[in-house]
């Protein structure tokens, strides 16, 4: 089974059941997942955005996170030195270029719904789904 690196964008869309969540399981589902370790906390970050939002409650967010925390994924330390050059090379945020490096850097392609980290992305070299 090969690695890709997937970012907050393809999971949260699965876990929101949002309308491309068919689409991010279809082209997971051959895959094992890797991220860099700041994963968790984006994810939680979004949850509590939305809990702020009224869009979901606090109940719900716990809910989204524990069904976060069920999918296998192994997380990677992103190489921050690398991460910051790629964010000054692209005009993108660090969060952005952490899954870049680590994609970069392990010779995996990049799974992201995000246009911009798409081209970011290839601009550096790392191929995307």
């Amino acid at each position: 089974m090969k690695d890709i690196v997937i970012d907050a964008s393809c999971i949260l869309e699965y876990l929101l059941n949002q309308e491309s969540k068919d689409f991010v399981v279809n082209k997971v589902g051959e895959f094992q997942l890797v991220a860099p370790q700041c994963l968790p906390y984006e994810i939680g970050n979004a949850v509590s955005k939305l809990i702020k939002r009224n869009l979901i409650s606090i109940f719900d967010g716990v809910a989204v996170y524990h069904e976060f925390a069920r999918i296998p994924l192994r997380l990677v330390e992103p190489d921050i030195p690398d991460s910051i050059m790629i964010a000054g090379n692209t005009k993108a945020y660090a969060y952005d270029s952490y899954y870049i490096s680590v994609a970069k850097r392990l010779n995996m392609p990049l799974f992201t719904l995000d246009e911009n980290m798409k081209k970011n992305a290839d601009s550096q070299g790392v191929a995307c789904l």
